[in-house]
C-alpha cells in the first residue's frame, strides 16, 4: 500500500470529521471577528446610547438584547438590535457605546467588541476540537503504517 493510500486512509477513519467540526466552530467564531474587523477599517464609528433591553426568553431562561440609538455623519438617526445577547445584560439603559456601521447600510451596525467572548469561546472550541482531531489522525496514522498487512509498496501511476 502506497504512502498516499495510507495517510488517506488514516484521515477517512474518523478524523476527518472531527477537525471538519472543530473547523466549523472556529470558522464561525473568525467570521464574526472578521467582521467586526471590516466594519472598524471600512465603516463609520458613532457614539450610540442604549435604550432598551429585549427580553429573549427560551426554556433555558432569559438572556438580554441591548436596542442602539446612534447618529450616522450625515445625521441619520437609527436604532438598532444588537445580535447578541446575554444574561445578566452586558449593557445597562442609558450607556454610552461605540457604535460601528457600514456607510451604505447603516441598520446593520454593531457595537465595537460586542460579542467578543462568544466569538473567543467559538474559536477556542473549534480550535482544541481541530486539535484533537489532528491528535486522532496521528494515532490512526501510526496504526495504518505499523500494521503488518500493509506494506509499503512502490508509487505507480495509478497512486498519483
Amino acid at each position: 500500500m502506497s504512502v498516499l493510500k495510507r495517510v488517506s486512509k488514516a484521515f477517512m477513519q474518523g478524523p476527518i470529521y472531527v477537525i471538519l467540526f472543530g473547523l466549523i466552530f472556529f470558522g464561525i467564531g473568525a467570521g464574526l471577528s472578521y467582521r467586526q474587523f471590516m466594519l472598524a477599517r471600512d465603516g463609520g464609528t458613532a457614539e450610540g446610547s442604549v435604550t432598551n433591553l429585549v427580553t429573549r426568553c427560551d426554556e433555558d431562561g432569559c438572556s438580554y438584547a441591548p436596542i442602539v440609538r446612534f447618529k450616522t455623519q450625515n445625521g441619520e438617526s437609527i436604532t438598532f438590535e444588537s445580535v447578541y445577547s446575554s444574561s445578566p445584560p452586558a449593557y445597562d439603559v442609558g450607556e454610552k457605546v461605540t457604535v460601528l456601521y457600514p456607510f451604505d447600510a447603516p441598520e446593520k451596525a454593531d457595537i465595537k467588541g460586542g460579542g467578543k467572548l462568544f466569538r473567543i469561546i467559538f474559536m477556542s472550541i473549534g480550535g482544541v476540537i481541530m486539535i484533537s482531531g489532528f491528535g486522532f489522525f496521528l494515532s490512526s496514522a501510526r496504526e495504518v503504517f505499523m500494521s503488518r498487512n500493509n506494506v509499503l509498496t512502490p508509487m505507480d501511476e495509478s497512486d498519483i
